[in-house]
């Protein structure tokens, strides 16, 4: 399961970013005006947000283990702080198949994390996760090469393109504009943040593993404690 997107759309994308920053901010939730176009809305509106650090993947393979890199700094930010490569070679990470849902529980279960997997969540249970503090890691169709973005989630008989752009990302809240809800996830393939709307993320949640195991709205709440404080200085030893 390569859950990572195309390296040259990551570096166009990140050359982009970089070009329209004009101060720091996050990508976000709602429907508020923001300082550039390249955001979609604000993460200020969030009804609901779980503040786990956002890490950025390198390559296009890395996503995996760096959503665990993320919910590890959150739950034992000092004694869990190690870089990315110690993550990738604890999974089993490969530009092969990325990371495997099964090396995701095996590792949660091996480091004693309190956690709950599930395959078919409704998005109300995602908002209940998520309005009692447990963030969800799950698998999606995300970033798609294909030139008009479309995704093919329904058709096996195409085999290069039936759930090839699977990405692993962390739920870490929601928002309720006039419109419609919309989720906000640590995505590490953006600087920040993104969302999708629910009608998206319902038609998206989905995804495939190396042996054609099929994960339909698969998630793995986090129900540890975590021991992580945004405002929290260490000291430099």
């Amino acid at each position: 399961m390569n859950h990572g997107i195309k390296r040259l759309f990551l570096f166009s994308r990140t050359i982009l970013l970089l070009m329209s920053l004009v101060w720091p901010a996050v990508c976000g939730c709602a429907e508020t005006s923001t300082s550039s176009d390249v955001y979609a809305a604000s993460l200020t509106d969030a009804a609901v947000f779980i503040n786990v650090p956002a890490l950025r993947q390198y390559g296009d393979y890395t996503c995996g283990a760096t959503c665990v890199q993320m919910l590890m700094n959150w739950l034992y930010p000092y004694e869990a702080d190690r870089n990315l490569t110690q993550y990738e070679e604890a999974l089993l990470t490969s530009p092969e198949i990325g990371t495997s849902p099964q090396a995701l529980l095996n590792y949660f279960e091996e480091a004693k994390i309190e956690f709950d997997a599930a395959q078919h969540m409704s998005l109300s249970t995602l908002r209940q996760a998520l309005d009692e503090g447990h963030p969800v890691m799950m698998a999606l169709q995300a970033w798609s090469s294909a030139d008009d973005g479309s995704y093919n989630l329904d058709d096996p008989s195409e085999p290069e393109s039936y759930l090839t752009e699977g990405h692993w990302v962390i739920c870490v809240g929601y928002c309720q504009s006039d419109h419609q809800l919309y989720f906000i996830f640590n995505d590490p393939a953006c600087v920040g943040h993104s969302l999708l709307y629910e009608n998206e993320l319902e038609q998206r949640w989905i995804d495939v593993d190396g042996s054609g195991e099929i994960y339909d709205h698969f998630g793995i709440k986090i129900l540890q404690k975590t021991r992580y404080d945004s405002s929290g200085l260490f000291h430099m030893d």
